[in-house]
């Protein structure tokens, strides 16, 4: 008889181990999660932890991301893990897809940190990469040069394209996200998935001259500049939108938020800008000669990074489905309530 009560004290704790809600609360740490690509990872900002900027790893994590400087409302010290990566596409991010710097895809990253804490907000932004960013800036450049036409005429019917192509494996994304939380014993209402779109770091109103541009990290055009600003922008805010809304997850626009704090904008200082030029970070060549040299360029900076933080923080503890990121009369940025899907 005492044996049989040993053993069934035994069932009974093994079976409280095995099935214990993976996200309680009680047992983990409150925590903020970044994925998708460089403007979650913090490209840009500097401050890069180490294995994140070495020669085999360019993910450039950085302690001054905005996702280092989010709160959640009612919690006074959340972890916060940032997966994202620089240069990250779609196929990153989604389960069995594909590594990036030696790294599993995040998505599967993520059953790991959905165990060890308590998730209650994640932040995702890719796609850009998957639309083909970096060859759209070098092809601006080439125009700004006039080595070749305007940008906007040979890159505005690959966007359209590439975009529609990219919206499907966005969505995909979303739904592999929710599918390890499921997975890891979370309920819908456990946590809050915000989908953000992009905000240009280059404007057509611009301080210099057209040569003197060039000297100060713009190479752009007037007109490659405004168009960048306004119509690639809104083209990603109009298809994330319609993501959010198809998928259930909430939306933040960031296409207003580097309005007149772009790099090299009119009116404002160097010291004022919440994005840089062109950039080349002679540090990086410890690393040898490549694409991380230019990494950091028209990416937002670590001024940038706080205003985002700031607008993300406000636009967690607020009710809004989908809202955007704008400049105030105090010059910060804060959440303004917009339609989720035109």
């Amino acid at each position: 008889m005492a044996a049989w009560r040993v053993l069934t004290a035994v069932a009974l704790v093994l079976s409280g181990l095995l099935f214990t809600n993976p996200a309680d609360a009680a047992a983990r740490r409150p925590a903020i999660v970044g994925m998708g690509d460089s403007l979650v990872a913090g490209e840009g900002a500097g401050r890069y932890l180490p294995a994140t900027d070495r020669r085999g790893n360019f993910c450039h994590r950085s302690r001054a991301a905005a996702l280092q400087q989010t709160t959640l409302p009612g919690v006074a010290d959340p972890a916060r893990v940032n997966l994202a990566c620089a240069g990250a596409t779609t196929a990153n991010v989604r389960l069995g897809g594909n590594p990036r710097y030696g790294e599993a895809p995040q998505a599967e990253q993520l059953r790991t940190v959905a165990r060890r804490y308590d998730v209650r907000l994640i932040v995702l932004t890719v796609g850009v990469n998957d639309v083909g960013y970096a060859n759209l800036a070098y092809d601006c450049i080439l125009a700004y040069l006039r080595l070749a036409d305007r940008c906007q005429d040979t890159w505005a019917p690959r966007i359209r394209q590439r975009l529609a192509a990219a919206v499907p494996r966005i969505s995909q994304d979303v739904r592999d996200i929710r599918s390890v939380l499921r997975e890891a014993g979370y309920r819908s209402d456990d946590y809050t998935l915000v989908l953000q779109s992009y905000a240009s770091p280059v404007t057509g109103d611009i301080r210099y001259g057209t040569a003197a541009r060039g000297l100060f990290g713009c190479p752009v055009r007037d007109d490659d500049g405004n168009w960048a600003k306004n119509w690639v922008a809104a083209q990603f805010s109009a298809a994330f939108a319609r993501i959010a809304a198809d998928e259930g997850v909430r939306f933040l626009d960031l296409a207003p938020a580097l309005r007149g704090r772009e790099a090299c904008a009119r009116g404002i200082s160097r010291f004022q800008e919440w994005s840089r030029g062109v950039t080349v970070d002679l540090a990086a060549i410890r690393h040898g000669l490549g694409m991380n040299v230019l990494q950091q360029s028209a990416h937002p900076n670590a001024r940038g990074h706080a205003q985002f933080a700031r607008c993300l923080s406000a636009f967690v503890a607020r009710g809004d489905r989908a809202a955007k990121c704008a400049r105030q009369s105090d010059g910060n940025l804060a959440p303004v309530a917009a339609p989720l899907a035109a």
